[in-house]
């Protein structure tokens, strides 16, 4: 017989033993002597058996869902530190009397955020003569989406951040749908000095509501 036959028959016999235990899975229960003598081979340990190698697996299993219930519970503790600085901010620009109070307001805002140091709300008002390095942004990052997440090159970040600034989120704030206005009234940008705080993949339902609650505040100061 030859080997390619051999290995045939063997992969053949292992398949009829799987379909077996799966269609019969008390098996072990009616001959438990079998399961005792089974042997597993192990990459530190050598050779174990099942029931050691099966408590291991649990027992990494439970590690695993120890590790997801905490990063669960941090992303909870996050989330409802933005809520509370959120609602406050809220307020803040309610009761703002004029743009640079909106300005402060959300620099506020952001100094209560982790790792966010920077914030900058730039007017886009019609007939600035300074607006050329803002079009920039609006062209290359914020064209499609209204929001970009990540880091600007050295061109894009002139006049709106430091150099130590390494990420940004980026906000296009158009007008409301009342207005009958299609250019955009601002850009509202964060900055942080680490290189991944802000990446693509971040979710932005803060951000967006953010940027709703700017479109309706924004025109009694910004004419676009």
């Amino acid at each position: 017989m030859t080997d390619s036959l051999i290995q045939e028959k063997e992969l053949l016999a292992a398949s009829v033993v799987e379909d077996y235990l799966q269609q019969n899975p008390d098996f072990f229960l009616r001959y438990p002597d079998i399961l005792s003598q089974l042997r597993l081979p192990h990459q530190q340990r050598g050779t174990v058996s099942l029931v050691e190698r099966q408590l291991e697996l649990q027992r990494e299993k439970i590690h695993l869902l120890e590790e997801d219930i905490t990063r669960l519970m941090s992303v909870a503790r996050q989330n409802e530190h933005i809520f509370i600085a959120l609602n406050a901010l809220h307020i803040s620009i309610h009761q703002a009397n004029s743009f640079n109070d909106i300005t402060a307001a959300l620099q506020q805002f952001a100094n209560t955020m982790p790792q966010v140091k920077y914030c900058r709300l730039l007017g886009l008002e019609q007939g600035k003569t300074d607006l050329q390095p803002y079009q920039l942004l609006l062209n290359r990052r914020l064209q499609a989406q209204g929001v970009y997440l990540g880091r600007l090159n050295q061109e894009e970040q002139q006049g709106l951040f430091p150099a130590q600034v390494h990420s940004v989120a980026l906000l296009r704030i158009d007008a409301n749908q009342s207005t009958n206005s299609k250019e955009p009234l601002a850009i509202l940008a964060f900055g942080s000095e680490l290189d991944d705080h802000f990446q693509p993949e971040m979710d932005v339902l803060f951000l967006r509501h953010l940027v709703t609650l700017l479109a309706l505040i924004l025109p009694s100061y910004v004419s676009a």
